[in-house]
């Protein structure tokens, strides 16, 4: 029970932060600050940091083996992409959603390596 606690934290610390910074690149973008070409960058970049970040925090709170904690997150990161890109855009699996998910994954790994050393850092 402690595990879902701490993984449904995780998850909604990169959810938010997922919509703060697309809610801010949106308004950007409509006042004009930032071209296209921005908003489609920061359209893959941003779900990259969440995850990081919500990996990073999943990793200071686990005892040991923060890649595991990456995988573990990264793995049910992957599985609500694919299925919010399923059922809202009727789109199969093609090697672009492939590629994007090993980058997913990647990015969470790394991150809950950087959150166990950050752990064991405060220590």
């Amino acid at each position: 029970m402690f595990y879902l606690k701490k993984l449904t934290k995780s998850l909604g610390i990169s959810l938010a932060f997922l919509l703060l910074i697309t809610l801010l690149i949106t308004i950007f973008n409509y006042i004009g600050i930032i071209g296209l070409k921005i908003v489609t960058s920061f359209s893959y970049i941003t779900p990259f940091i969440s995850i990081f970040i919500g990996s990073i925090l999943l990793g200071k709170t686990s005892n040991n083996k923060g890649w595991l904690e990456g995988i573990k997150y990264g793995l049910i990161c992957i599985v609500i992409f694919f299925i919010f890109n399923y059922l809202a855009f009727d789109s199969g699996v093609n090697i672009s959603n492939i590629f994007l998910y090993i980058i997913t994954l990647i990015a969470s790994v790394l991150g809950g390596m950087v959150g166990i050393n950050l752990k064991k850092d405060n220590d």
